[in-house]
Formats: structure tokens, sequence, C-alpha cells
């Protein structure tokens, strides 16, 4: 709301009831000016009818009538106003108005037909004036000079098909005479068609690889995580075998502390028997001395018999020589020889083993890549067209058992038909469809993009494509899809709508991709082991007339009208033949 101080030529143009600037402003009997909206809602709400400045009543609601004057001054006054309020000054890059003169202010608009731009106070002109209103506004643009004809100085409106350039309409009369042109909104909106969808492309791209790098970190942050925790369970392990092998040493140890300490105590047996042999010997020598030192010839003769003892006694007169007892070579070899040898080769033979073993494991994990990445979880940039529908445009798709031929044998799962010959069945004859050797898809699809494959078979009468909703299952002849591909006779047939194109191929192929693009009318046929395109549809006309009962209960409910039929996938075979195998398979893009 704007403020009633100011200055009185702009104070005389406000409303005294909203103190806003007149709209539509109208004047009473008394001479006084108000809105229109503001007079009626006031006398509306008082009960009494008067003017609000000078109080005087009136009897009835008064005729109002319009000062045409007073309101060009005021939409005057808003004008200079908005212009004040709207208009920028120009600053550097901006684009102009080739209009104003000093100071120039900041364009809003370009007309492409003045080639000229304008400011927002020049620009009214175009949107009052009915002439000027057909006039293409723009954004304001600075290079005017470029979107006119250098030659002939007019606006550069056409595109040159052959020569891939911007002409106006002059130049197809003088320097592109003869060649194709097409008005440049609709060589913008083909160009449009295929930017967008080199971005839709490129946008994949950018997300695979976004993904790819969210993985990869992630992959890093996962394999430094599973690396310190092999690491940590690796020094366990060899922690463990440090301490087996220290327990090893111990019970080794102690076995021949426990082997010293007996032959220890049989040496002290040995010795002690020794020492009182050694007594007994001295004692008897002694004995023997004192004896041979007599002269007394019937003592000696009388003692001789019990001091002599024989060798073969065992008397101690004859014992083993102290210097080499029985066991003591053979604990001197056990202890230091035998012991240490075995120890030594056992060791070395463990030690040969775990070297091996070690450096073995060693060179697999130097094969195997960084620790804790798994190959299949890197990134593999798509190499082709067919990898990227493989990724992003797959649907499962399986035989509708409804929509099948008696002679067809499917499996439970849905996803492989075999047609046999056999005797119809009494559905068969009461449903003409099922004469008919063809059966749909279970999915129907009606927007969007959508991809499968069908591993055909070694036999050559197969047909695949995709079929409207409507296609007719009564007919006893063969129907051939809209859109389709079959194999008859070794020759490869291609079909759109009533047309026919026939194409040799050097190998059969084995499995065929299907790609269809709803929206954009699109439908390429692929061979998946080839990876090469067989023929692409372009511009196929999906919809179809809206059926009567829909139409009518549309009509009845207030419903749109408009109307987007499915699209099925089709499969047939040809003149009976027997053993031909059509099978969906899963798709899998390559690594």
């Amino acid at each position: 709301m704007a403020s009633a101080s100011g200055p009185p030529c702009d104070a005389q143009l406000l409303c005294s009831i909203c103190l806003d600037v007149f709209t539509e402003p109208v004047s009473t009997p008394c001479g006084h000016n108000y809105c229109r909206t503001c007079i009626t809602g006031f006398w509306a709400s008082s009960c009494q009818i008067h003017c609000p400045l000078c109080m005087k009543k009136f009897r009835r609601i008064p005729q109002l009538q319009i000062n045409t004057g007073f309101r060009d001054m005021v939409e005057h006054f808003k004008g200079v106003t908005a212009r004040g309020e709207g208009d920028v000054p120009v600053d550097p890059g901006d684009v102009p108005c080739d209009i104003c003169l000093a100071p120039k202010l900041k364009a809003q608009k370009t007309c492409l037909v003045c080639l000229a731009s304008y400011c927002r106070l020049h620009l009214e002109p175009h949107h009052r004036v009915k002439t000027l209103k057909k006039h293409q506004l723009t954004d304001p643009v600075s290079d005017l000079k470029d979107r006119v004809c250098e030659k002939h100085d007019k606006l550069l409106e056409l595109f040159c098909c052959e020569d891939q350039t911007c002409v106006c309409f002059m130049c197809l009369s003088d320097d592109h005479a003869g060649h194709g042109a097409v008005p440049l909104e609709r060589a913008f909106r083909e160009r449009k068609v295929l930017l967008d969808r080199e971005t839709s492309v490129m946008k994949m791209k950018e997300d695979h690889m976004s993904r790819g790098i969210k993985g990869g970190k992630h992959s890093a942050a996962q394999s430094k995580t599973e690396s310190e925790k092999e690491m940590a369970d690796i020094v366990k392990v060899f922690n463990s075998l440090a301490v087996s092998r220290a327990r090893s040493q111990a019970v080794l140890m102690e076995v021949i502390q426990e082997k010293r300490k007996v032959a220890q105590k049989q040496v002290e047996d040995y010795v002690t028997l020794l020492e009182q042999d050694v007594a007994k010997l001295r004692k008897r020598r002694s004995e023997m001395e004192q004896l041979s030192q007599t002269g007394d010839h019937f003592r000696l003769i009388q003692r001789w018999p019990s001091l002599h003892v024989p060798a073969h006694a065992g008397e101690p007169l004859d014992p083993p020589s102290p210097s080499s007892p029985p066991f003591a070579s053979n604990s001197h070899d056990l202890g230091q020889q035998s012991c240490v040898a075995a120890v030594k080769k056992v060791l070395a033979r463990v030690e040969k083993t775990l070297c091996n073993e070690m450096a073995m494991l060693i060179r697999e994990v130097r094969s195997s890549g960084p620790a804790g990445l798994v190959p299949e979880r890197w990134w593999t940039p798509p190499r082709d067209k067919l990898m990227i529908l493989q990724q992003y445009c797959a649907v499962d798709v399986t035989f509708d058992a409804y929509t099948a031929n008696h002679g067809f044998e499917m499996s439970a799962d849905g996803k492989q038909l075999k047609f046999r010959r056999g005797p119809p069945s009494l559905t068969a004859f009461f449903g003409r469809r099922f004469l008919n050797k063809f059966i749909l898809g279970k999915e129907g699809f009606s927007s969007g993009r959508f991809y499968y494959e069908v591993q055909v078979s070694d036999r050559t009468n197969w047909l695949l494509g995709v079929a409207r909703e409507s296609v007719s299952r009564e007919i006893v002849f063969f129907p051939r899809p809209e859109f389709g591909v079959w194999m008859e006779h070794g020759m490869f047939n291609l079909a759109q709508s009533c047309s026919e194109f026939m194409n040799n191929l050097i190998h059969a192929p084995k499995k065929i991709g299907m790609f269809v693009d709803y929206e954009e009318g699109e439908v390429t046929f692929y061979d998946v082991d080839a990876r090469t395109e067989i023929n692409s549809f372009s511009g196929c006309a999906f919809t179809e007339p809206k059926p009567a009962f829909i139409s009518w209960f549309n009509y009845l409910a207030s419903a749109s009208l408009s109307y987007k039929p499915k699209l099925y996938p089709f499969f047939g075979v040809f003149r009976d033949e027997l053993d031909i195998t059509l099978e969906i398979t899963p798709v899998v893009p390559p690594t």
C-alpha cells in the first residue's frame, strides 16, 4: 500500500479509501473520485449511503461516472512509476535497450521480428498492439547481427539440410538453390530430440560412473578394513605358531631333562656301587698285604682260600672299567648327538616346508589383485549401446499360456517354448485363436523403454516382434506383427506395417535382442552374440483408435480421451516344423 505522504500531485492520485493509486476511478455526484471496487464495497458495508469525504447522503446508490481524463492521468502516472521501479540501468555484460537514449536501460526482451531489444517501457507496445503481439519475443540476446543474413540482410529463419547451416528465404533462390530446407523451429525440435537422447545416454553413463566411484570408494574402505583384519589374523596365526614352537621346545627340553636325570641317577648308583666295591677291594688288599708279610706258613695257607676269588665268580676284584661304564656312551650319543641332530633335521624340514608354502601364498596374493577387492566389484564402462540397454532397460518377459496354440509346449516357469504336432483340443475348435501358431508375452508395456532377449532354434522358421493389444487372435491365416523379424527358408525378413524387406545374413543369429522405446516410436533388433544391430524402425505409431465402448464409458465418466494401447512381445513359428524351440533368456551384460 502506497503512502499518502509525498508531493501534492502524487497524493491527489491516491484513493482516500485504500490509500493506493486509483484503479478504475469513478466519480460520485458530489465530485469526489474513488476506486470503483472501494466505493461499492464501502457502501455495501455501511448502513447509510454517503460520500466518505464530504459525508453527503444519498437516498439510493447513485450512478457512478467514469472520469476519462482523470483515468488517463492515473494510467500515465502508473507507467512512469512502473518504469522507475522496474527498469534497471545497463551494466557491463548486459544487453542494452536499442530504443533508449542515454542513459541506456537493461533490455527485458528481444524481438526476433523487429531485430531489436527493448526495456520494459519500450516493450509495452508488443503487449498492447495486436500486430506486434504476433512477434516472437525471446530473452535478451546480444548477437542479433549473427541472426541476420549478411548477404541479404534478412532474418535466418530456415535451416539448409544439405549444407547444415541457417539461411534466409532469399538464400534458397541464390547460393542454396535446389537445397532442401526446413523451418528453423522444426530443425530445432529435431536437434533437441537428438540432444535430449544424447543427454539421457550421457546421464545414464554419468550415473553408472558415479555408482562406480561410490562403489570403488566403498570397496577401498572395505578393502582397508578387511586387510587390517587379515593382517591381524595373520599375526595371530604366526604368534600361535611361535607359541606352539615354544611349547614344543619346552616339552622337548623337559624330556631331555628327565632323560638326563635318569642317566644321572644311573651314574650315581653306579658310582655308589663302585665305591662300595673299591672299599671292599681296599680292605681285602690290606688283609692280603698283611698276610703276605707274615712268616707263619700255616696261617697263610689257612687264609688263602678266603682271600682268593676266581675271575669268573664276579667278585669286585674284576669289575668293569670305571672309565667306561656301559651306559655312558649311549647317554652321551642320545643327549648330544641324536637329539640335536633330530631337532636340527626336523626344524630344517619344517622351515623348508613353511618357506615354500609362504612363497606360494605370497605369489597367489600378489596375482589376485588388490586385497579385499573382488574383480566383479570394479566398474566396467559400457562399450556399446547394446550394453547400455542390457544394463538399464532389461525387463522380465514370460509367455502367456492363454494365447498359446495347442501345439505349443511351455515350461513351468513360462520361459521356454517348443512346438509339436498333435491333434487340436476341444478348446482349439471352439476358440479359433488357438489355431494360430503364435503366442504373446504375458507382460504388456504402454510407456518407457524395455529390452529382452530370446534364444532362437537352429531351425529357421521362427518369428519375433511386438504387436498391439488389438492384434486379431481369431483369424485362420497366420498373423504377422506390425514390427518384427523372422527367419524363413534361410532368409532373414523384416516387417514394418505392410512393408517387407529381405536381408541375407552370413550367419543366422542364435540370440535376438529386442528393444522398444514407446515414447520415441523406436523398435530395434540386435544380434546379441555378434553385438550388431539387425534393423531399426523409427517413427513407429503405436497409437490406435480407442475402442467404442471405452470411449463411451470415458464420455460418461468425463475421463481423459487420451489412449495409449499396450505393446506385447510376439512369438511364432511357420509351417508346422517340429523341434522349434524359443527360450526367453536372462539378460546378462558382458563383463
